[in-house]
């Protein structure tokens, strides 16, 4: 039998002559990760200068993805035995504060940034003018002026972020008794911050302004740091959920020694109470996760029926 070439440039005779499609050609954004990725398999972090940190408590619990809006007045994510609560702030001009809780990806960079300060500095005070900005060149953040410039937004969330209150509980039930420990604190103490809302050109944002870090922020921060490749967070850039997985997966895989599986709905308790089914929620996750893994390539993660399936893996950054 002759097999009649196919007019569909895409798809070609096979040797049976059935006609089998070839995969589509990756799109710019696909071959983005890839680059990166490939980057981040030839040059370790350290050589590459692309060594950040965060929190623990970031790579176990989250932020907002989206405004939960002025009628919110508590926010709570859950990890297992673990619950924060958000509290928001006031933002605005004097006599026309409103509400605001921080969302979204700009407080993951900001939180990130204060992590990799205070460990690189060793001290509670951050300076943020040359520092911040440098980090985020590095994140592939320019520095735009104006009130919906990348500057004002930044400060907006800043602000948002500084000037609420959080609340982590750990409750545990063991043999009949139950357990309950927890502490109450804000990112910072103090804060200043200098900007002009008018300045287009970005040339010196937020220069001469520090913010100090409380206590309790500082020492979770200090005495386990979890660090993170600042290439992997660029390319990562728009979209909270897969930094958050990129965080928490660099975290987690670190003390993996055997194969476990995290069940569909303990994730979703984490990461996925934005959606109203669980299948949805997989859904997303499974979508968002590709994107983590091209550029965590040591992540040792296989998608189940039951959850996500975690296995001994290479750290995201190598110890030195």
């Amino acid at each position: 039998m002759t097999t009649v070439p196919s007019s569909n440039p895409d798809t070609q005779p096979s040797l049976f002559g059935a006609s089998s499609t070839l995969p589509a050609p990756p799109t710019r954004r696909q071959r983005e990760l890839l680059d990166i990725a490939n980057a981040i398999e030839l040059e370790d972090a350290h050589e590459a200068g692309a060594v950040g940190y965060a929190a623990r408590l970031w790579a176990q619990l989250s932020l907002p993805y989206k405004e939960p809006g002025p009628d919110t007045r508590l926010w709570i994510r859950r990890n297992g035995t673990l619950t924060l609560r958000v509290i928001p702030g006031m933002t605005g001009r004097k006599g026309s504060e409103t509400v605001g809780y921080p969302y979204g990806v700009l407080p993951r960079y900001i939180l990130t940034w204060m992590s990799t300060e205070a460990v690189r500095t060793q001290s509670p005070v951050l300076q943020l003018g040359t520092s911040l900005r440098n980090f985020m060149s590095q994140l592939g953040l320019k520095p735009t002026g104006g009130k919906t410039g990348t500057i004002g937004r930044l400060n907006e969330q800043m602000r948002r972020l500084l000037s609420s209150s959080m609340a982590v509980e750990d409750t545990r039930h063991t043999d009949h008794r139950w357990s309950v420990a927890g502490g109450h604190f804000s990112v910072a103490t103090s804060y200043q911050l200098w900007y002009d809302a008018d300045d287009h050109s970005g040339r010196n944002p937020l220069w001469g302004s520090t913010i100090t870090l409380s206590d309790a922020f500082y020492n979770s921060i200090i005495s386990s740091p979890v660090p993170v490749d600042t290439r992997a967070l660029t390319a990562l850039a728009g979209s909270p959920l897969k930094i958050d997985l990129l965080v928490w997966l660099s975290h987690r895989l670190s003390y993996t020694r055997k194969q476990q599986l995290i069940p569909w709905e303990l994730l979703a308790q984490q990461f996925g109470t934005e959606y109203g089914r669980l299948r949805d929620f997989k859904a997303i996750i499974q979508r968002q996760l590709a994107d983590v893994l091209t550029v965590y390539p040591g992540a040792n993660v296989q998608v189940a029926e039951g959850g996500l399936l975690l296995a001994p893996s290479r750290p995201a950054i190598s110890s030195r």
